[in-house]
Formats: C-alpha cells, sequence, structure tokens
C-alpha cells in the first residue's frame, strides 16, 4: 500500500495525507514501517504536514515510532478525552456482529499526526459515523469517523 500525499497553498503550506495500513495482528511490523515511511515523507518538504487514515496500529506498535520525525497526536493534544479514544468499537458498533458475535475489541486504530510547528493548533477532535443509517440499519463503516478542527497562525 502507498502512501498519497496532497499539496495545497494558502498563508501556511500544508501536506495532507492518507493511507490504510495493513490489518489484522499478525502485521505489525509491517504497520511499523508504513509509519515510519509517513513520518519520513511529513519530514521532507513543508514544515507543516497532517497526516489522518486507518493505521490498524495497536498503542504498542505507535510506541515504536521513529523518535527522529516527532508529530503530534492530535486527540492526544485534544485533551485524550475517553468518549473518543477507540475509533474501532466492536463493543458499540454492531456492523461486524454477525461475522464475529462475540468481538467486543475496543482499539484507536484511526489517527491524525500532526507536524503543525506552532502554524497549525489543534483546537477539537471528536468522533463522527456514530448513528445508523435508516436505509439499511447498520454504522457508515466498522470504524467512527474522525473530525478535527484547527487554528491557522
Amino acid at each position: 500500500r502507498r502512501v498519497r500525499g496532497v499539496r495545497g497553498e494558502s498563508d501556511v503550506t500544508v501536506l495532507l495525507m492518507t493511507s490504510h495500513f495493513e490489518s489484522l495482528a499478525p502485521n505489525g511490523k509491517e504497520r511499523v514501517s508504513q509509519l515510519d515511511q509517513v513520518l519520513q515523507r511529513m519530514y521532507s518538504g513543508s514544515s507543516c504536514a497532517l497526516f489522518g487514515g486507518d493505521t490498524n496500529l495497536r498503542d504498542k506498535e505507535y510506541a515504536q515510532r521513529s523518535p527522529n520525525y516527532p508529530v503530534q497526536d492530535v486527540w492526544e493534544v485534544c485533551g485524550e478525552a475517553p468518549a473518543t479514544r477507540y475509533t474501532w468499537d466492536m463493543s458499540q458498533n454492531t456492523n461486524l456482529r454477525e461475522s464475529a458475535p462475540s468481538n467486543k475489541a475496543r482499539l484507536r486504530f484511526d489517527r491524525l499526526l500532526l507536524r503543525g510547528e506552532g502554524k497549525i493548533v489543534p483546537v477539537s477532535f471528536e468522533l463522527i459515523g456514530k448513528e445508523k443509517l435508516l436505509s439499511c440499519d447498520m454504522f457508515p463503516s466498522d470504524h467512527w469517523g474522525v473530525l478535527a478542527t484547527f487554528q491557522i497562525n
């Protein structure tokens, strides 16, 4: 899987990036490698970069990231609210209930990582998509969506 980036111009140049990292628990080593590639790319150009995606990272894997590329985890900067911690929450999200009825896992797979250099400051972080669609009685995804706001200095 490749990292995709988009460049946008304003008073502050920001590299916007997204990716979907390898799934399933046994692929932790590959996910750490993918994270390191993302972090390197975040430092390869403009002074500001924002990455958001389904990283499938477990917390212990995220802790293995390279210290050479410091970034802010937007959820952490915004106060680490317990109500917004788990983006993959099988105790509430029933989309996979038929295929895995006993799975009640709660993990923070989806992350927003920021290299803001003081020019971009996270203001809020919330989860969206937590209401079932009336047309099918399912959630939009098996992951909650992430919505964040930022202050541009």
